[in-house]
């Protein structure tokens, strides 16, 4: 997780007091302004806070001239004053027998003009890995069913049904298993090379399945979409949503090249891919591990083993 960022970013952790202000202002500019109904939102002092805020650890992404394009919270899932609409959302008093390892990670938002970028997906996993080596097993969040197939990629399963929040927004919860090394190889998440000791830490994997059997079931990334439609109903994803995911995934095909293979738009609808591995070029531009290219009239070819994924 070292290459976290690219040299363009920094990672630091919010420790004084002026540095938190700067998370809560930053989650107000770049989206709570316009979701008035969210919780902790202060419209008056343009800032979002809540009480478990002050027990959290913040963390921010910034340029090399110091501007912010990236914030993130996680919060321990034993904390008393966490708001309690998230105690039900991630189910919680379910999770009671691994919540001291369990950390809960929220709020990460990226600013409005990278938000076609990286940092979004980097940064969940930059937190992940982070509470991982600190000897945490578990991670929790809560989702957006458009973006369910890319927590999947990252390492994230379901564990619950979805809810509808007081704000009106359906999310779903989500949890990263520490050392789930058969689920990381599956769908090719990052974290399926961090080097630890995957049975050193079996008994933690076990206790997750056995509070919750639907991290079981084979994740929505990997199913056809005829077997999604089948799959959404055990989740009481709404219909709408249920349309809006359905097109997610579709949009989230995932690609394996070999070198010299074309990815040609006839192959794939125009639209924002994440490169995972290896190296692509168009023309006279090359695209590493961990860029985002958008393919158009132009035919992007390998130029070494290679594994993309839409997003």
């Amino acid at each position: 997780m070292g290459a976290f960022m690219q040299e363009a970013f920094l990672w630091e952790e919010a420790k004084t007091a002026q540095a938190r202000e700067a998370v809560y202002r930053f989650r107000y500019t770049q989206y709570f302004s316009t979701h008035h109904s969210l919780p902790g939102t202060d419209q008056a002092r343009g800032r979002v806070w809540l009480p478990h805020d002050d027990q959290s650890r913040h963390f921010l992404v910034r340029t090399q001239a110091g501007s912010i394009v990236a914030v993130a919270t996680a919060t321990p899932a034993t904390e008393p004053s966490l708001f309690p609409e998230w105690q039900t959302l991630l189910e919680l008093e379910r999770l009671h027998a691994i919540l001291p390892e369990t950390m809960i990670v929220s709020r990460a938002i990226v600013a409005k003009t990278e938000r076609h970028s990286t940092p979004f997906g980097k940064i969940c996993l930059r937190l992940a890995a982070r509470f991982l080596n600190e000897g945490r097993h578990y991670a929790v969040h809560y989702c957006a069913p458009g973006r369910i197939f890319l927590y999947e990629r990252l390492g994230y399963r379901l564990y619950g049904r979805g809810k509808n929040l007081r704000s009106g927004l359906f999310r779903l919860p989500m949890l990263l298993v520490a050392d789930d090394m058969p689920y990381f190889q599956k769908v090719r998440s990052p974290f399926r090379t961090l080097r630890r000791d995957p049975e050193k830490n079996r008994p933690w994997i076990e206790k997750a399945f056995a509070l919750c059997p639907e991290l079981a079931r084979l994740p929505f990334c990997l199913h056809s979409q005829a077997e999604i439609a089948t799959m959404l109903a055990s989740c009481q994803i709404p219909e709408h949503n249920s349309r809006g995911l359905a097109q997610s995934l579709r949009r989230g095909a995932r690609f394996c090249l070999q070198k010299g293979d074309v990815l040609a738009p006839a192959k794939v609808d125009e639209g924002n891919f994440f490169v995972l591995s290896g190296s692509l070029s168009c023309g006279e531009q090359c695209y590493q591990r961990g860029d985002l290219l958008r393919t158009g009239a132009g035919r992007v070819w390998a130029k070494s083993e290679t594994e993309l994924v839409s997003v």
